[in-house]
């Protein structure tokens, strides 16, 4: 009884959506597999759910829609606040310029020639980077701050709202780490597969919960980060997502970088030592590298199937 108590505690004063079926493959069978705390801006605690028959991962209950703005409402929270302040954040813009050149060349591999979307843009790092290489690129973002930061670079950056109504065929549309913060992601990556064009890619990056450092940091793992992240992908997910959208999944690649920043700040949040995170980092990406167990974060590389 206390074990299924514990797995009963919700947030007070939030309104939550309790999931009754996968999102994924419509199996009713969810159960309750961790407890983990918003460590960024509340501290409440939010409980993961495995499904029986495919196995993802998701938070439930999640905030509703209206309601998640208000976990965004952080100095920490770096997409969108660019803050420096604090080792690992500096740490972050250090290696982010190595970021965005990697990230980059890997849209400027697969692409065929013609406009792209980064879908999520936050404060437009990337969109900055991009176009001033001389591509055109448009970025949408939800969050009002963000969005005007953006701007504030001089980048095309609209409302997400506004994607719905966007019908232009494009070559490449990115998404780096956001997949795993949108409620309605079926239906927008149905649009996404709209938007393309025939041979066009589909980027997406999203943290892998199957990696050494997640495993060894299990609930206090930084890329859980509730309830921000609605769901919880694997590279198995990844290619059940390219099934059922008409998606060829053509290449993963890691993102090295990543394992160093989330261990680290996986150490914050269980008070540890962040020389150890960087230990930690190096071990996950090691065991990755021998083809042991996936990276902590990776990067998916679809194309849209030409008929």
């Amino acid at each position: 009884m206390e074990h299924d108590h514990k797995f009963s505690d919700v947030p007070r004063g939030t309104n939550l959506n309790v999931l009754q079926k996968c999102p994924l493959c419509s199996s009713p069978r969810l159960s309750p597999t961790l407890i983990c705390t918003d460590y960024t801006a509340t501290r409440e605690q939010f409980t993961l759910n495995h499904c029986d028959d495919c196995e993802f991962v998701i938070t439930n209950p999640q905030p509703e829609a209206g309601e998640l703005s208000k976990y965004y409402i952080s100095h920490d929270y770096i997409s969108h606040s660019e803050t420096k302040s604090g080792l690992i954040n500096r740490l972050y813009h250090l290696v982010q310029k190595q970021n965005l050149r990697y990230k980059f060349s890997i849209c400027k591999r697969y692409a065929p020639i013609g406009n792209w979307i980064d879908y999520g843009s936050g404060a437009g790092a990337f969109l900055k980077y991009v176009s001033d290489r001389g591509q055109t690129i448009t970025g949408f973002e939800p969050d009002q701050n963000a969005l005007e930061a953006a701007q504030r670079k001089q980048q095309v950056v609209l409302p997400i709202t506004e994607y719905g109504l966007f019908d232009s065929k494009v070559a490449c549309i990115s998404m780096w780490h956001v997949l795993e913060h949108i409620p309605n992601f079926q239906e927008v990556l149905r649009k996404h597969t709209e938007n393309l064009l025939p041979n066009g890619v589909l980027i997406i990056a999203v943290p892998n919960h199957l990696s050494n450092d997640a495993r060894y940091y299990n609930e206090d793992w930084a890329a859980y980060d509730v309830p921000r992240h609605l769901w919880h992908f694997s590279e198995k997910d990844m290619r059940k997502i390219a099934d059922t959208h008409g998606l060829i999944l053509e290449h993963v690649r890691p993102l090295i970088f990543d394992a160093f920043y989330v261990s680290m700040l996986s150490e914050k949040n269980k008070r540890g030592n962040i020389l150890m995170g960087i230990i930690l980092g190096t071990l996950s990406n090691i065991k990755a590298w021998t083809g042991r167990l996936p990276y902590s974060s990776q990067i998916y590389v679809f194309r849209k199937k030409s008929f």
